[in-house]
């Protein structure tokens, strides 16, 4: 295991630069026609503390910049840094306790189980009708435990590959399942756009549904990191020091699926973002997760919110779904930094 850097400022401080970078950009140009300069930006969020909150509250905007922003773009980036970072520290916490570097909320099969489920929801297959958050989290966390069961959770010790296959297979049959849904009931064709992971219709409403469950799960992380840290030197190491790997397991868990099935609730489901922000970070600062998750969250952010531009210019005036941006940019990445690892190696 790589020792830990310290999280100095010549890490921190690009990375939020790169947010704000992002965010500014974003909130700039936002991929429509209506651009505005930097100080039609500025006057619209820095106004009066007054005029700033009715805004922000009642939608009253005294111009059109300062309502294009308040309203549209400016809970989108907000919204896109915040399932950035969620994504981020979901997958480095799937990492720990797996002890797998392929870990991810969608390898593990939490994109998949939210997506089938909330399927399942719209055709009126699942007779219970449940809002959707709750469908979302609750699929999440079925294909979630049951990924881990299949990997060995149930013997207290899982096994690294059979997790992975396990996530495979179950992740492969619910995609199956919702395609077949989709074809065999018109009413699901409504979820197709949420399925490819979308801010479109992003706004002030679902801000408030995300950051009352990610904020508090998100520092929640930051408890685990030192047990984290333990696990890696071995399940019965970490016994000796004092660690329940299964209590740090179900802990972690319950995070993940907290943090993921937001997240997707929101935005669809997101690719790469949770296997790869956890790579870079430990590229940087190396695996003390002290370090690591404040890191993933900033990195996470900034792919985000970068991703999500992007999503908005590549196609104009059309839009790409931001899913298949984190893809188009992950998986490259990802490659390049597993042949930099094997050369390491």
């Amino acid at each position: 295991m790589r020792l830990s850097q310290p999280l100095s400022p010549l890490i921190v401080t690009p990375c939020l630069l790169l947010v704000l970078l992002a965010g500014i950009a974003s909130a700039a140009i936002g991929g429509s026609t209506f651009a505005l300069t930097l100080t039609d930006l500025f006057n619209a969020v820095l106004g009066d503390a007054q005029n700033l909150a009715a805004q922000l509250v009642l939608g009253d905007a005294q111009n059109l910049a300062a309502q294009l922003v308040l309203t549209i773009r400016l809970p989108r980036v907000l919204i896109a840094a915040t399932v950035g970072a969620a994504l981020a520290l979901a997958g480095t916490l799937m990492q720990g306790i797996t002890r797998n570097p392929l870990a991810s909320p969608a390898l593990f099969g939490l994109n998949a189980g939210a997506g089938c489920l909330l399927v399942l929801v719209q055709t009126g297959l699942l007779p219970v009708p449940l809002p959707l958050m709750l469908a979302t989290a609750l699929g999440a966390a079925l294909a979630g435990g049951l990924v881990l069961m299949l990997g060995g959770g149930l013997q207290g010790r899982i096994h690294p590959v059979r997790v992975v296959l396990a996530g495979v297979a179950v992740t492969a049959l619910l995609t199956a399942m919702t395609r077949s849904l989709l074809i065999l009931d018109e009413q699901a064709q409504a979820v197709v756009d949420w399925l490819s992971g979308s801010l479109v219709d992003a706004d002030w409403h679902h801000w408030q549904q995300l950051w009352p469950w990610v904020l508090p799960a998100g520092l929640a992380t930051l408890w685990l990191a030192q047990p984290l840290n333990l696990l890696a030197l071995g399940e019965e190491m970490a016994a000796g020091l004092g660690v329940s790997p299964r209590r740090l397991r179900l802990q972690a868990s319950l995070l993940v699926v907290i943090l993921a099935a937001t997240s997707v609730a929101v935005t669809g489901p997101i690719a790469f973002v949770g296997l790869l922000v956890p790579h870079l970070g430990r590229a940087l600062v190396g695996s003390d997760h002290r370090v690591l998750l404040p890191l993933v969250a900033v990195l996470g952010a900034a792919l985000m919110v970068w991703a999500d531009l992007l999503s908005r210019l590549l196609v104009f005036p059309a839009e790409t779904p931001v899913g298949l941006v984190t893809a188009l940019i992950g998986a490259p990445c990802f490659l390049w930094l597993a042949a930099r690892q094997r050369g390491a190696s």
